[in-house]
């Protein structure tokens, strides 16, 4: 029953995208409160289900567990129970537990649009093992046929934005047909707790959108969170080659962190996303079609 607890619990970490820590006993020598396969989960804010000992080895884990979600890196964690490892509560069981420490970690990626390039890349994504949620209004589409394996949000844009919230940290592409499209969601993407945003589009078009943004509120330090043009710049004319370059991108904030690819991107460029900068017109080109 314990471990149905915790695998239900798993269930929910991975709905919210919310990260976690499974830790599971995997070798005793001596003695021990615990027992060989008992599962606990950690939650990031702290909270836990199950136990793998009580005491000092539950506490150990905790004290772990931060580092395992923020290295998304399975490790194994050695605790001694002895009296000297823990004068405080006395414990002389005299035995090493070991337990193994898993990240719990859903990454979501919410796709913005059903055009070319959302197909694209969220064939990519799904084997690259993000959970991908697409929206658009238009169920020619956005349909099962075209997004296998995707979770689907067919609804007109501003009803989708106003009543759903992304999952914690979730990465958030803005491919959209439309201009108008593309200013609602990424204005909705700015106001959620996700760790990546891109927008799709040419330098000039990205550049009334994000002084739109600015104009209604947001301050540089939202606006310096967007990938823009989204993803690497490996030089993609094709939608393919687009959605590679996305992928890219996404993989490398996923494993290296959400500052991994700013050297990467347009090295020496100057960003015109900023007031006062010159017109995107000086700047040189790339072609990035819109979705």
């Amino acid at each position: 029953m314990r471990d149905e607890a915790v695998y239900d619990a798993i269930q929910r970490l991975r709905q919210t995208g919310q990260p976690g820590v499974l830790a599971t006993v995997v070798a005793i020598r001596g003695s021990s409160p615990g027992a060989l396969g008992a599962k606990m989960l950690v939650t990031l804010d702290g909270k836990a289900v199950g136990t793998v000992g009580g005491g000092c080895i539950d506490g150990q884990v905790f004290a772990e567990a931060r580092g395992v979600i923020a290295e998304e890196t399975p490790r194994t964690l050695t605790v001694d129970l002895t009296e000297k490892d823990d004068p405080e509560h006395g414990l002389i069981c005299g035995g090493r537990v070991d337990v193994f420490l898993e990240p719990i970690v859903t990454t979501h990626l919410v796709i913005c649009g059903s055009g070319h390039i959302a197909l694209a890349l969220a064939r990519l994504a799904v084997p690259l093992d993000f959970q991908v949620t697409v929206l658009d209004d238009r169920p020619q589409f956005l349909n099962a046929e075209r997004f296998p394996g995707c979770a689907l949000r067919l609804a007109p844009f501003e009803e989708t934005l106003a009543s759903w919230k992304a999952p914690h940290g979730a990465f958030v592409a803005v491919v959209t047909r439309g201009h108008r499209h593309d200013q609602e969601c990424l204005e909705w993407a700015l106001g959620q707790e996700t760790r990546y945003v891109g927008l799709v589009g040419s330098r000039a078009k990205i550049r009334k959108i994000l002084l739109r943004a600015r104009e209604k509120g947001f301050d540089e330090a939202a606006l310096q969170r967007i990938r823009s043009p989204i993803g690497l710049d490996i030089g993609a004319v094709t939608v393919e080659e687009i959605a590679v370059a996305i992928a890219a991108e996404l993989v490398a904030v996923r494993r290296r962190g959400i500052e991994a690819t700013r050297e990467l991107k347009n090295p020496g460029r100057v960003d015109p996303r900023l007031a006062g900068l010159p017109p995107a017109t000086q700047l040189p080109p790339r072609r990035t079609p819109d979705a």
